[in-house]
């Protein structure tokens, strides 16, 4: 058994920790029925998911050497926090297809090497697919396209 601490393990710890903070604060919401899931059902399922994933990755990287040793790469956090403000400072004015594909293109200066055109694709797709199911799909109140390309 391995007693190191690697990025395995510390990824499957923080899996635990986000998806028990989530679980903790569905609890004051409804769960509602299996017919008619309320608004705390739906986050309470996904906790748990987050929760049983996270005791999985951790408990495999300690029963094997897999995963690098820890080390903190903190440019990298830099890029990743600052792509999810930019996500936030553009859904409302530009949309969510621009917002996400801003998101990613931010998001992709934190890998090795950088392909832009790659970036751009996947940016266009996961846009596409975020507008469809949330706004379409889910009906969200947020434009696809944005007041700050006049429409």
């Amino acid at each position: 058994m391995n007693s190191r601490l690697n990025s395995e393990t510390i990824a499957g710890l923080l899996f635990v920790l986000i998806g028990a903070a989530f679980l903790i604060g569905s609890y004051g919401l409804s769960f509602g029925t299996w017919r008619k899931i309320g608004p705390g059902g739906f986050p309470a399922m996904v906790s748990v998911a987050l929760i049983g994933m996270g005791l999985f990755v951790a408990i495999k990287s300690l029963r094997t050497n897999g995963g690098e040793p820890l080390s903190f790469q903190f440019g990298n956090i830099a890029v990743i926090v600052a792509s999810i403000v930019v996500f936030g400072l553009t859904v409302r004015g530009a949309g969510l297809l621009p917002a996400v594909l801003a998101c990613s293109l931010v998001s992709a200066l934190a890998s090795k090497p950088f392909r832009p055109l790659i970036m751009i694709a996947y940016g266009l797709f996961m846009g596409a697919a975020c507008s469809l199911v949330f706004v379409k799909g889910l009906g969200m109140p947020v434009a696809i396209i944005g007041p700050w390309f006049g429409v």
